[in-house]
């Protein structure tokens, strides 16, 4: 549900889709640059029951689709000219948070964001809008192992970099360079696990005043990525 994640719903082919709730309203500016797909449409000013619950704010537009279909191995990320960007969570579980995560990975061209399986946040109406429309772009990979992901790519050649407040190293000395690269954040307030952490090749945290507060995990990702590109463009 929302306007941008129904809208480039529609316009995804890989997308199964079985039925659209819309207003009048919702319907000019979904339908203002695309075509009527060919499925069941309601009214939804007029539809007294709704395929999900009155306090969700859905814009006006509300789709029923099959999951998505992503891959389901960190190996089925092909290699690209330029170096790989991973973004992996440590059992991120709040949907709206990494919906935001997808949003700003696909901006700051991630190649795949990796979650766990049992603990993070599987595809669902809240993540979707939270990502505004970008999750039918992103490659969601959900793993059973997060430790064990990381180890692959490590073998891969990846250099794995982990978030962690208490590091005295800084995100802002980060630089993509030439190297595959994977940056692991941790849950809100639980930050990166133990075995996850001891696994990574560095730790780093993000300049700020670490006294008052943590920062929520998706505005971390966020300025974990921009500061990355910031620094690479002027090392350029």
């Amino acid at each position: 549900f929302g306007l941008h994640a129904v809208k480039a719903a529609i316009e995804n082919p890989n997308r199964i889709k079985h039925e659209l709730w819309i207003s009048q309203n919702a319907r000019a500016k979904v339908f203002s640059n695309i075509r009527t797909p060919n499925l069941p449409i309601f009214n939804l000013d007029k539809s007294k029951n709704l395929p999900i619950s009155e306090n969700k704010v859905h814009q006006g537009a509300i789709l029923k689709v099959s999951p998505l279909k992503q891959p389901s191995d960190i190996n089925e990320i092909s290699k690209t000219k330029q170096p790989n960007l991973v973004v992996i969570l440590d059992k991120v579980s709040d949907p709206q948070n990494v919906g935001t995560i997808i949003r700003s990975s696909l901006f700051f061209n991630c190649n795949a964001i990796v979650n766990a399986l049992n603990g993070g946040s599987s595809e669902n109406g809240s993540l979707l809008k939270a990502a505004s429309g970008a999750f039918e772009q992103a490659r969601y990979i959900q793993v059973k192992n997060i430790v064990q992901t990381i180890i692959k790519l490590k073998k891969l050649g990846y250099f794995v970099i982990g978030l962690d407040e208490n590091s005295v190293k800084k995100v802002s000395s980060i630089k993509k360079g030439n190297s595959d690269l994977a940056i692991v954040f941790g849950a809100e307030g639980k930050g990166i696990r133990r075995l996850t952490k001891e696994h990574c090749d560095q730790l780093v945290s993000i300049d700020g005043n670490h006294s008052f507060s943590s920062l929520n995990v998706s505005t971390a990702v966020g300025i974990t990525l921009f500061m990355m590109q910031t620094n690479n463009l002027n090392s350029g």
